[in-house]
């Protein structure tokens, strides 16, 4: 896979981390594992690049270079003002490298704690790093790749409507997989770049697409049809623990010609059913907003909906069971996107304001959404209550929201509708276990 590097001919330099002993004993177990690590740094004088290269010495009598390290910028902080970073990526030594190895080095090797921060000298870094791959000519390339993966541009950087789409599908992908508790981050970061200019779907992006059992596309293609219409898809299967999301991508129009996507949620478990439209704000003097002018498609979108209160009130009320009860039975959901910031994880969702339809429909009949007393706007400088993803996220996977199987007739027509108006949908069927016992709640997976 080739590497997308930042244009800058600033030369880098990192970190040759050490730590007190107990920690060093924690670390040491960890490292040999493949287990990730966060890790805080109270210098707050040092300036932390999106992703760092750190060497790891674990072992001080006789002082030793462990392992290397990539290492992202959390969210939140690690307490009083410090800096959290996770070590996403170790590639250990098996043979350390000692001390006696590393003395033909022309400086003296600095190591530092996460206290006393203190970067190499790009020079001696560079002399550092390609001293490590000659004494380990086995892991040369394994070297090579890490020092190329910190150089890598953020996956889908760029300003482009198909930019915009692959995001949009990227987050479609992202939010069902966090909705089925199935790692993202190791997915969304296999995506390769180098695809972007062929590619007509998220999935063009992965190296390895884990493809759909044929036994599971037969189960899934009576919903399929059902609700896009159509039997032309591009599918991928994830699964992890017993949980699994199978998602299926609309692929007959030319991404660059989308106008935006629609991600449609079905969980099996709660037999409930999520639609959430993207839109894309636009960054103003006052933050990022999305302007609802009187010729955009979201009062057409908004009536169709209006329809689905009536439509379902007039059907019988579906059996009840353990898993039926709902917070909000509406299934529409508007996500309005910021754009990905360029310092952004490369497993980061898109940031913005995430409202339901009843929600939405409410606030712009507010003067608060009025900008200038004119324009309807929606933005964080007057919308100050909605759902972030992480609240979006789990509601949806508890099932506390979303409506029964009497919205598929209208899910469908709304989605044709907004086929014709230039967007695409994404179908995501999420496989949990039920469960009739509440032992497990609040347990890790």
């Amino acid at each position: 896979m080739a590497i997308k590097k930042k244009n800058s001919d600033k030369p880098y330099s990192g970190f040759i981390l050490t730590f007190e002993p107990a920690r060093t004993e924690w670390l040491a177990e960890r490292v040999q594992s493949g287990k990730q690590i966060s890790e805080s740094f109270s210098a707050l004088d040092v300036s932390f690049e999106r992703r760092e290269l750190v060497a790891l010495v674990l072992n001080k009598n006789p002082f030793s270079i462990n392992a290397l390290a990539l290492m992202e910028k959390m969210h939140g902080s690690g307490g009083a003002g410090k800096i959290k970073m996770r070590m996403s990526e170790i590639l250990p030594f098996p043979a350390p490298v000692t001390h006696f190895e590393l003395s033909n080095l022309h400086f003296e090797l600095k190591p530092c704690t996460p206290e006393t921060l203190l970067r190499s000298e790009p020079i001696q870094w560079s002399e550092f790093v390609d001293t490590l791959c000659r004494l380990r000519p086995e892991m040369q390339e394994r070297i090579t790749e890490m020092v190329a993966r910190r150089n890598m541009r953020p996956y889908l950087a760029g300003n482009s409507d198909k930019i915009d789409r692959l995001n949009e599908q990227r987050d479609g992908l992202g939010l069902s997989l966090d909705i089925a508790q199935i790692d993202r981050a190791a997915i969304l970061k296999s995506l390769n770049p180098d695809k972007i200019p062929k590619a007509n779907s998220i999935f063009d992006l992965l190296d390895n697409l884990p493809i759909a059992e044929r036994s599971l596309l037969e189960h899934d293609a009576p919903i399929i049809k059902k609700l896009l219409g159509t039997e032309s898809v591009k599918s991928a299967h994830f699964s992890e623990a017993g949980r699994s999301v199978r998602v299926h991508i609309t692929d007959q129009t030319p991404l660059e010609s989308v106008l935006g996507i629609d991600l449609l949620i079905y969980s099996t478990c709660y037999n409930n059913f999520l639609l959430l439209q993207y839109k894309k704000m636009q960054k103003r003097v006052k933050g990022w907003a999305y302007t609802a002018s009187p010729t955009s498609n979201i009062h057409a979108q908004l009536e169709s909906m209006r329809n689905f209160h009536e439509t379902v009130n007039n059907e019988p009320v579906q059996d009840t069971n353990l898993w039926s009860y709902r917070l909000n039975n509406a299934p529409f959901y508007f996500k309005f996107c910021e754009q990905l910031n360029i310092d952004a994880r490369d497993d980061s969702l898109i940031p913005g304001i995430t409202l339901s339809e009843p929600h939405l429909r409410e606030f712009l009949s507010l003067p608060a959404a009025k900008e200038d007393g004119q324009t309807l706007t929606i933005g964080h400088q007057n919308c100050p209550r909605y759902l972030n993803n992480s609240e979006f996220i789990q509601l949806a996977r508890v099932g506390w929201i979303g409506s029964d199987a009497r919205a598929t007739n209208l899910i469908r027509k709304l989605l044709e509708e907004n086929e014709k108006g230039g967007r695409r949908a994404m179908l995501a069927i999420i496989d949990i276990p039920q469960t009739k016992e509440a032992s497990s709640r609040g347990k890790k997976k």
